[in-house]
């Protein structure tokens, strides 16, 4: 399951002294729907996964009290559902899931209805085999 992948993940944040610019909390916050999540396997980039594009859905819930809920479904199976905390700076997007020690960041973009979230640090099982690859998470998302 992606809690138990994330549960290995490795921290991507790094902290830089250029603050880059990136949407304000305001802006993010409310229910979002996945158009795309995609698992890019580190060792191979040109071995990617969409579990929108074979028939999975997720949704994004950001509260104003910076508590988030993820529900990942992939398409026949169940819904792993991520609860946590989140912290938005300058443009990472940084989710602690709860009760947990290690966090998981991802680039943040705003457009207009759109919000992109890049490179999350997971582990995916590309190849069924039960043992996870490294892999970055994006994920696109519209109101």
């Amino acid at each position: 399951s992606l809690l138990a992948a994330g549960a290995l993940a490795l921290v991507a944040g790094a902290c830089s002294k250029d603050k880059a610019v990136g949407p304000k909390p305001t802006e993010i916050t409310g229910l979002w729907n996945a158009t795309k999540v995609e698992y890019v396997n580190k060792s191979n980039s040109a071995t990617r996964v969409d579990l929108i594009a074979t028939g999975g859905t997720g949704t994004l819930e950001i509260e104003a009290d910076h508590s988030l809920t993820l529900i990942l479904t992939p398409a026949g199976g169940n819904p792993d559902t991520t609860t946590g905390a989140w912290q938005l700076s300058g443009d990472q997007f940084k989710l602690t899931p709860t009760g947990m020690s290690w966090d998981i960041t991802w680039g943040v973009q705003l457009s207009g209805s759109t919000l992109t979230l890049t490179g999350g640090d997971m582990e995916y099982d590309f190849d069924g085999d039960t043992v996870p690859e490294q892999a970055d998470q994006n994920m696109i998302l519209t109101r």
